[in-house]
């Protein structure tokens, strides 16, 4: 990365070749007319009309660029150029006569004695300004900027000046001042900038300076505006509205200039070399993800959203701020977009970084619309409505960042794929939202690492993708969202070698994934990844997924491999080979504790089944042999009911127990039960015992809903008998 990183530059431009909209075709002619003017000692006042940050200042400089040198005539008059910044003081006063204090100082600083004449008058005309001033705090009687005297000896001597014997007034300075400069054949061009920043009063002051105290002959005035701001500050003076500054402005500005138009194609050429400086700023290694969010970024610009060449600066500059921070963990695209609103509609963006503060995240919505009233008939509804409504400015770039997910439908393919967004960094997906405003992966997924995985999955490096994994799940609280981010590799990875790569690493180092965790089905992680991984090789109809299944069901245990052959369709022929493993492990279970023992763990009545469509004496021998206490018999019995909401059991229900039938030898069991509790067969009267089929059952309940149904079905049968 360059030592070098820098915010773009927002300071105007200076010289002719700097100029990225051509303004300097119409800033020459205004120039040529102002030097032609040179023979008329008028005083004169141009005025460059145009908004904030559409480039007034740097229009101001092409103008003032080598104005003093043009070829004259005769009774053209040399330029001299007076900058005058009135952001420097700090009250009207100070602005004022340090005006004149500086205009004098500049004339002192010639050798030509004429010219220094002219600064001598000047310095006076300031002084009278102060004595004025001074009059008015000490009482001495006056009539300001007029022919009547009074006694300014007195005055003088209080600002160090002696003049006595001089009869002056205002006016009679001002005409030394113009005889002076009429003397030395000069013109003074006067530029004061940004006059639309200052507040009201000192507005007033410096339209005052040019209009009544310093309109000398061969003065050029060029004033810096947005009319429109500088008219509302000053109405208040002339009248009820607007319109009355406006007109006041007219008499002050003799000549107005308004802003060039900025043409659509130089203010594209303008923000694309700006973001090709951000790009190169930025430093961050060249790729093809970076090189497409960076070109679609330049392919999305339009002039129409932005109102001035500063504007673009501001919105990139921001922009180079979130990039910098985290730039390899989202979109670029989406993240300058993101800080356009920011700067375009603070209101907006408000709304849309707090919406991650809310409750309304779903467990099972993974897009974010902010269309969040989900029984709503509207199609803009809830969160997404008060966006709108306060977004009419950008609102087609929330349209473009926050499409709506139409969740129930595919119509028109408007349903989104959270995989590929999630796979891409999109604002929109409820994995990477919050980093758009926290500039951090702090208790987030990085995707710089998710990519990396995919490198490495790529370059088929087994030793750091184990390392690489093991560090994704080394923050606990992390863990479900790794588990999303690994489900999304799984099903995204396209080429068949890598895919196969990367299934297999994963089914020989399941130790790397936490098993603790289960999610709302009862599935701890590696199963789910089992599933999902099965899953996609049983639909994938365009390869022969045999070897690889194969290969990763040897790397199973039991439990894992019938969670493994469940996803595959009965017509995939090597899943008899499964059905088969399993009969086989089967074989190797310890008598104590029987593999029964957790009703919860669902493979166990799968495991009964391949075990005794496998090798039926072998299972049966086993049950015998398990059951040597009540208790066994009470857990085998309940791995039949169902298991509501992986939270309760039920009841054990008539086609739970005709199931049941049809793997244990249900007349051994109740033999068995009667012999360790004859007395709990005998309290069950089938005729008049009643349970219900829908409420949580408890371990004897279920024992005693057995006996029921053995006692009423041998019941039935004796008489058929």
């Amino acid at each position: 990365m360059p030592n070098n990183i820098h915010f773009l530059d927002d300071s105007p431009i200076n010289k002719p070749e700097q100029d990225l909209f051509n303004f300097k075709y119409y800033a020459e002619r205004v120039q040529k007319l102002i030097q032609l003017n040179s023979s008329n000692s008028d005083p004169i006042t141009i005025g460059i009309h145009g908004k904030w940050g559409e480039g007034k200042t740097s229009f101001l400089n092409l103008i003032e660029n080598k104005i003093e040198h043009f070829e004259k005539k005769e009774g053209d008059k040399e330029y001299l150029k007076f900058h005058f910044n009135p952001w420097r003081y700090s009250s009207e006063d100070e602005m004022l006569f340090d005006f004149f204090d500086a205009l004098s100082k500049m004339f002192y600083v010639k050798e030509n004695t004429n010219l220094q004449e002219v600064g001598k008058w000047i310095s006076k005309y300031s002084k009278y300004l102060k004595a004025v001033k001074i009059s008015a705090t000490v009482g001495i009687p006056k009539i300001f900027n007029s022919k009547v005297s009074f006694d300014v000896d007195e005055i003088f001597q209080a600002l160090g000046e002696d003049l006595k014997g001089d009869k002056l007034t205002l006016d009679s300075l001002k005409d030394k001042v113009n005889d002076a400069i009429k003397a030395v054949n000069f013109k003074v061009v006067v530029f004061i900038d940004d006059l639309d920043r200052l507040d009201k009063e000192e507005i007033y002051t410096v339209l005052k300076l040019i209009k009544l105290n310093a309109n000398f002959s061969n003065f050029i005035f060029i004033v810096n505006l947005d009319s429109t701001q500088v008219a509302k500050a000053i109405k208040h003076r002339y009248g009820d509205n607007i319109e009355d500054g406006k007109f006041f402005i007219e008499k002050i500005i003799n000549i107005p200039i308004h802003l060039p138009r900025i043409e659509e194609e130089d203010l594209k050429e303008f923000f694309r070399k700006m973001l090709f400086q951000v790009k190169t700023n930025l430093g961050i290694n060249s790729s093809e993800r970076f090189e497409d969010e960076f070109k679609q970024i330049d392919m999305e610009f339009s002039s129409s959203y932005f109102s001035s060449p500063r504007e673009i600066i501001r919105v990139l500059n921001s922009f180079f701020i979130g990039a910098f921070a985290i730039a390899e963990e989202i979109n670029l695209r989406d993240l300058f977009w993101i800080e356009y609103i920011k700067i375009k509609n603070g209101e907006c963006y408000g709304l849309i970084k707090n919406y991650s503060n809310k409750s309304t995240f779903s467990t099972f919505e993974s897009i974010i619309d902010f269309n969040d009233e989900y029984h709503s008939k509207d199609a803009v509804n809830g969160t997404r409505k008060d966006i709108i409504e306060k977004s009419s400015s950008v609102s087609d770039i929330i349209n473009s960042l926050f499409p709506i997910n139409h969740k129930e439908s595919t119509f028109f393919n408007n349903k989104l794929d959270s995989d590929l967004l999630e796979k891409e960094l999109r604002i929109n997906s409820i994995e990477h939202f919050d980093k758009y405003f926290s500039y951090h992966t702090v208790r987030k997924i990085s995707a710089t690492k998710i990519n990396k995985i995919e490198k490495l999955v790529k370059e088929k490096d087994s030793k750091e993708l184990g390392l690489l994994i093991l560090s994704l799940f080394s923050d606990e609280n992390q863990h479900y969202k790794v588990l999303y981010r690994m489900e999304t590799l799984i099903k995204s990875i396209e080429e068949i070698h890598e895919r196969n790569f990367f299934y297999e690493f994963l089914f020989k180092n399941f130790e790397l994934i936490p098993d603790s965790k289960k999610d709302m089905y009862g599935l701890d992680y590696r199963i789910r990844l089992i599933e999902l991984t099965a899953s996609i090789l049983n639909k994938d109809l365009e390869n022969d997924n045999e070897k690889i299944s194969l290969q990763l069901a040897e790397n199973l245990d039991i439990y894992q491999l019938c969670h493994f052959t469940r996803k595959f369709k009965d017509d995939k022929l090597f899943k008899k080979q499964f059905e088969k493993s399993i009969a086989i492990k089967a074989q190797e279970f310890e008598i104590a504790p029987p593999f029964y023992k957790d009703p919860v763990d669902s493979p166990n009545k799968m495991i009964m089944h391949y075990w005794k469509l496998g090798n039926e004496v072998e299972f049966n021998k086993y049950i015998e042999k398990t059951i040597t206490c009540e208790e066994n018999i009470k857990l085998l019995i309940r791995n039949f009911p169902s298991f509501w909401n992986n939270s309760y059991f039920g009841a054990l229900e008539q086609e739970n127990y005709e199931y049941m039938k049809t793997l244990i030898d249900v007349g051994f069991i109740y033999k068995k039960i009667f012999e360790f509790n004859p007395e709990l067969v005998n309290s069950v009267d089938f005729g008049t015992y009643e349970f219900s089929s829908i409420e949580e059952c408890t371990i004897e309940e279920n024992l005693e809903q057995f006996i029921y149904w053995y006692k009423k079905q041998k019941n039935r049968n004796d008489k058929i008998d």
